[in-house]
């Protein structure tokens, strides 16, 4: 008997603290198909293209995930988050092929607010897109002209930037490992979010060329309060080559090296039927260039037809500008785009509308390129 009330109470403790946790199976399917078209005489392999294609995570990356929590006391959580990118079109792995590429954090969460530790999401890399047209997908004019886009880090995500300068150097890095982020409670309307991602290593011990993640520290202050929405967000990434100097242009690690650095400054204003966004971003050293910069700028509206219809529109500009003993640069970059979302249930909706690029350099024939284009998001 004493042996079964023994077995019965330990039951019961079990549980209970099976009740103060949770895992939640969740993920996003993304996918877009449409008509690319891409002309850039500067190629002579392929000075022009158009194709039909369908491309994944165009709005939000297509993904599945794990996330969980454990309720420790006095207002203090254990939290965990695993995400897993993929490619709808193909069902290939993203981000390399890393099983939990997205994110892979684990932490704690309570009235100070959520510390993460792992492979995190930047702050920057979070809240760039957030005050942009289109939803911030690929179809955006930013997404396809300005470097402090991820579309410009993660090599475009449509292609549609194919025509222009992207250098692989170019943007700036999405996920930090090694790391660790802190996210502030809401204060008076007010959050604030930091990040550091260790490179964990030397520059005596890297080989030049070395793609190892470099330090990276990452910020944002988000304010949102009535029809009001602010973002400034700011990432530093130091070299991690070792000291010397490549091929034209390129400048590695060493006392005259500038660490790179990136400046969102963005906002929206909701009038009701419209909501008014603007933006504001800068690049220091673009392609590594010790003396690099771009300045770039956006604008657009929302248009809420009704609640399940909203009509979205805006043009975005991008100037590079260098100028070192190897090279001379000035690059201008415009596009525009024109679309629109329709709302199908809490968990799906359809988008989908054109975009039009162009990019102008002195010496150079003018690249173009354009996107027509629908898609699908269903959430699980």
């Amino acid at each position: 008997m004493k042996k079964n009330l023994i077995a019965l109470a330990v039951l019961a403790a079990s549980g209970a603290a099976m009740a103060q946790s949770s895992v939640t199976l969740y993920g996003i399917l993304d996918v877009l198909g449409g008509r690319l078209t891409v002309e850039n005489k500067n190629n002579v392999a392929t000075p022009s293209l158009s194709t039909t294609k369908m491309d994944t995570g165009t709005v939000n990356g297509t993904r599945w995930g794990l996330r969980g929590s454990e309720d420790l006391g006095g207002g203090l959580n254990a939290i965990f988050d695993l995400q897993s990118g993929f490619d709808i079109s193909t069902g290939g792995s993203q981000q390399g092929g890393t099983l939990f590429g997205r994110q892979a954090v684990v932490g704690f969460q309570g009235a100070f607010g959520t510390v993460k530790f792992g492979r995190v999401i930047t702050p920057f890399f979070e809240n760039e897109s957030g005050n942009d047209v289109m939803m911030g997908s690929s179809l955006s004019p930013q997404s396809n002209v300005m470097r402090t886009s991820n579309n410009w880090s993660s090599a475009g995500n449509n292609g549609t930037n194919a025509a222009f300068e992207t250098s692989s150097l170019a943007g700036y890095t999405l996920r930090g490992n090694n790391a660790i982020r802190y996210d502030t409670p809401t204060i008076g309307g007010f959050v604030g979010q930091i990040a550091y991602a260790m490179d964990e290593s030397t520059q005596s011990t890297l080989p030049q060329g070395n793609t190892t993640q470099p330090a990276v520290t990452s910020a944002a202050l988000l304010y949102s309060a009535g029809p009001v929405n602010g973002v400034l967000a700011y990432q530093i990434e130091k070299p991690y080559q070792p000291l010397g100097v490549g091929a034209a242009g390129t400048v590695y690690a060493g006392t005259n090296a500038s660490d790179r650095s990136f400046l969102r400054l963005s906002g929206q204003y909701d009038f009701g039927k419209i909501i008014a966004k603007a933006g504001y971003g800068r690049a220091e050293r673009v392609n590594f260039m010790q003396d690099g910069k771009t300045n770039e700028y956006q604008i657009g509206l929302d248009y809420k037809v009704s609640d399940v219809m909203t009509l979205t529109g805006g043009i975005a500009s991008s100037k590079d500008d260098a100028s070192t003993s190897n090279a001379n640069i000035e690059v201008k970059r415009t596009a525009y785009a024109l679309g629109g979302k329709y709302v199908m249930s809490k968990r799906t909706f359809l988008y989908g509308g054109y975009e039009s690029g162009k990019q102008e350099k002195a010496g150079s024939p003018d690249a173009t390129e354009s996107f027509l284009a629908f898609g699908l998001q269903h959430r699980f």
